[in-house]
């Protein structure tokens, strides 16, 4: 807003100064100018496709896996100790190619335990864990 210093009036000017509104609009114009290139450019995405085949049971039978109870421990359905644990899982994995083992700990674990037993598994062989859930 300015005052009118030359008019005998000394009334207030009622124009509105526009300079700093163009300034600022062509900032804005410079900025999406220079932002559009770089906002248009297509980043290549790969979307896995649907399996079209079922998963059998048979996947699942071919499993290792480690069951840790509160008061027991079982590996593929037959129940092991955790002295011959490593034993166990060396023998296992020396027949195969891949050497995943799952891994399924109920909640009254303790984690200590649950630790331990796949440490074991690593030191004997295995090289990928996998944590299963219960159902």
């Amino acid at each position: 807003m300015g005052m009118d210093v030359k008019g005998a009036g000394g009334g207030v000017k009622s124009e509105i100064n526009v300079t700093p509104f163009v300034d600022v609009v062509l900032v804005l114009l410079i900025i999406f100018m220079v932002l559009t290139p770089l906002v248009l450019r297509e980043i290549g995405v790969v979307i896995p496709r649907k399996a079209d085949e079922e998963v059998t049971a048979d996947v699942a039978a071919q499993q290792v896996v480690l069951h840790l109870r509160k008061g027991a421990m079982e590996i593929g359905g037959r129940p092991v100790t955790m002295g011959k644990l490593g034993d166990t899982v060396r023998a296992l994995m020396a027949r195969r190619r891949e050497k995943l083992l799952f891994v399924r700990v109920d909640d009254d674990v303790r984690y200590g335990k649950a630790v331990q037993a796949m440490d074991i598994c690593r030191g004997a062989g295995v090289r990928t864990l996998g944590m299963t859930t219960n159902e």
